[in-house]
């Protein structure tokens, strides 16, 4: 399960930012989940992580790519999705020197009332260092 929070609104009706401590403990809770699925319960912000690897560079992003694809096309059917921030890392492995791209999505899933609302945060507004916007290719 990696729901962080419940969506918490600010007096001009828009999505507030779950804290950094809840992202992390969702984190941790998505790192002991094996069943890699993510979690859209309305009303909830959440946390999924997309990551893949190969022996190239370019390997790893073809492959995490279609991953992302997959995710999105599942999230966006859902109503009230609107994705907040995600942060990407690449790494190699020091021993096979494979590499790992991974993508950190967090998203929400607003309630039907609050889906059909217009007051979105911008997508930018309120994002801690090293997170931005990212869309597949």
């Amino acid at each position: 399960m990696a729901i962080v929070s419940t969506c918490a609104y600010d007096s001009r009706g828009q999505l507030v930012r779950p804290d950094m401590l809840d992202i992390s403990r969702a984190k941790i809770r998505l790192d002991l989940d094996t069943g890699e699925n993510p979690t859209f319960e309305r009303g909830h912000t959440h946390v999924f992580v997309v990551s893949d690897m190969g022996v190239t560079a370019e390997q790893a992003r073809e492959r995490v790519n279609t991953r992302l694809r997959r995710f999105f096309d599942r999230a966006e059917a859902e109503r009230g999705f609107r994705r907040i921030a995600t942060k990407r890392r690449q790494s190699k492995n020091p021993l096979n020197l494979n590499t790992t791209i991974s993508y950190e999505i967090l998203y929400v899933v607003e309630s039907d009332e609050r889906s059909r609302s217009r007051s979105f945060e911008s997508p930018r507004a309120g994002c801690q260092q090293g997170w931005s916007t990212v869309t597949p290719r």
